[in-house]
């Protein structure tokens, strides 16, 4: 499900896995991979999010911020929500911008209220 929209600048992104890993014997995964989507859509420069499959069949929200310093502060703020066992290490495979030329022929659109993908 794509609900990003194009942007002038290139879009800044964070993957958060919202299924565990097989045999994954943890607390509350689907929990706080929600509370992390949730969280992102407070941040200032919030687009939207995409829910995709990632590797080995687990499912991922791919949320997207209009700048580095949104991304930023919702990483270092994030590294301080999570904690226990299901630390943030477990939930974000990995941040990075969508430059142009990885956009080109998408359809995209806005989401404005976060959901929950767990």
């Amino acid at each position: 499900m794509s609900i990003l929209r194009k942007t002038p600048k290139p879009p800044f992104f964070a993957v958060i896995f919202t299924s565990p890993p097989r045999g994954y014997e943890g607390e509350n995964f689907g929990e706080k991979a929600s509370m992390l989507v949730a969280f992102a859509a407070m941040e200032p420069g919030y687009l939207g999010f995409e829910a995709e499959y990632a590797t080995e069949g687990r499912k991922a929200a791919v949320c997207y911020w209009d700048s580095y310093a949104g991304l930023k502060n919702w990483k270092r703020n994030a590294e301080g929500w999570m904690t226990g066992k299901t630390g943030l290490e477990m939930l974000l495979c990995t941040t990075g911008c969508l430059w142009p030329w990885l956009l080109e022929e998408r359809q995209i659109e806005l989401e404005t209220m976060a959901r929950s993908v767990a």
